[in-house]
């Protein structure tokens, strides 16, 4: 291996491992991740989140686009592309009763190559977050038989995530068809804490779930020129039913140290539904891209084994737009820098007391280039509702702030001294 290559491996691997005690730290912000596999995060990187989350359509050329893994066929044959990208989000949620609790955090959004293996084959591999489960919620009840009080604690952390190899193969030109290969792992950790006044010691109960699945998933892209100036781009995206291998244990003990039990429990499969979507994009002059997508995810072919909610099938509808000024010999520059905008409309995949907890937002995002390669900074923002305040429930305020470093570098090209 050549001292490029190997100085590419190790900055993976650093980042990995830099990743890894990121998203080691304990967040409480998401109240509905108590509910199923947590919060599933959008896949997309920096162009995508400042897009509306689209992209189905959109080629990885310029940018990696793991939303379609026939996106890639678009990368020339010398070039190496290193996504490396962290969000930051700040959520304020709040109930009918007018409470109101703040939270935010700090992770990794994603770690990515992308590169041509030969002529007609081009690959992209990178982990990201699937899921996420982080919520902290705090009771009160009565000792039975008693008028005693105690007070009990209930927290949940941990999540999945996705370490996937996109494969993209030009059929002929312009058509290019994807296929996903992803490995789902992770932990779901669930803690119950009762303190009761009577007692020196608190009695804590934590369940663990560790889930893994490896599976496939498909996609097709299609590029049409029309006349000398616009692009017209079509793409579509499909998965299958996946039953995820999860082991359940449960572990019940006293805070001095004392266990009572700790065994598994039980050990099964948990679905994940079909899913499909389509997405278009139309392209001029390359200044301007317009890009829409639509996903459906049939959740509600799966029963929950939870009488407090129910899995709902969910549509999302994302639109975005990015617009770049000018040449470089026109506005200097300042002409390159790319301006992004979106909207997203995301529908829950569970409904509680009859309530479906839908997504929508807005984002907003600027791609500062570097001049000499496709090298570039993306910033993006979010901001966003989720959830409601009927039927007892919460409302989620949030806004998010995405930071990705596309990094572009030149293959079996050898640099020159003087």
């Amino acid at each position: 291996m050549s001292n490029q290559g190997l100085n590419k491996l190790l900055l993976f691997l650093s980042l990995v491992l830099f990743c890894q005690a990121v998203t080691a730290q304990v967040k409480n912000h998401l109240p509905y991740s108590i509910f199923g596999i947590g919060e599933i995060k959008s896949k997309g990187f920096g162009r995508n989140l400042a897009m509306g989350k689209s992209g189905i359509a959109l080629s990885s050329g310029m940018f990696l686009n793991n939303l379609n893994p026939a996106s890639y066929n678009a990368m020339d044959s010398i070039s190496f592309f290193f996504d490396f990208g962290l969000s930051a989000d700040f959520v304020k949620y709040a109930t009918e009763n007018n409470n109101s609790q703040r939270g935010h955090d700090i992770n990794m959004r994603n770690i990515a190559m992308g590169f041509r293996v030969n002529r007609k084959w081009s690959a992209g591999i990178g982990i990201i977050p699937f899921s996420t489960v982080a919520y902290q919620i705090t009771s009160t009840g009565n000792v039975e038989g008693t008028t005693d009080i105690f007070n009990m604690e209930q927290t949940g952390s941990g999540g999945l995530n996705q370490f996937y190899w996109d494969n993209s193969y030009e059929i002929f030109k312009n058509l290019s068809l994807g296929v996903n290969a992803s490995y789902l792992f992770g932990n779901i950790e669930s803690r119950e804490e009762i303190f009761y006044d009577k007692f020196t010691y608190s009695i804590i109960s934590t369940k663990t779930s560790r889930l893994n699945k490896v599976y496939l998933d498909f996609g097709i892209q299609y590029h049409l020129p029309v006349g000398k100036n616009l692009v017209f781009s079509m793409g579509g995206v499909f998965g299958n039913t996946h039953r995820l291998n999860f082991k359940e244990s449960i572990s019940v003990s006293q805070s001095n140290g004392l266990v009572f039990e700790d065994k598994v429990t039980r050990e099964g499969t948990f679905n994940l539904p079909l899913y499909y979507g389509g997405g278009v994009a139309i392209a001029w002059a390359g200044k301007l891209t317009i890009s829409g997508d639509y996903l459906f995810h049939d959740w509600s072919s799966i029963t929950s084994e939870n009488t407090e909610y129910e899995y709902l099938s969910n549509h999302s509808f994302r639109v975005g737009a990015e617009y770049i000024p000018a040449s470089l010999n026109q506005l200097g520059y300042l002409g390159r820098i790319t301006y992004r905008a979106g909207y997203y409309h995301d529908g829950s995949y569970v409904r509680i007391r009859n309530t479906p907890i839908s997504d929508n937002g807005i984002t907003l995002g600027i791609g500062i280039p570097f001049l000499k390669n496709k090298t570039s900074i993306n910033l993006s923002y979010n901001s966003g509702i989720k959830g409601s305040m009927e039927n007892g429930l919460i409302r989620q305020n949030y806004h998010s702030v995405f930071l990705s470093l596309t990094l572009h570098d030149w293959w079996f090209i050898k640099p020159k001294y003087d």
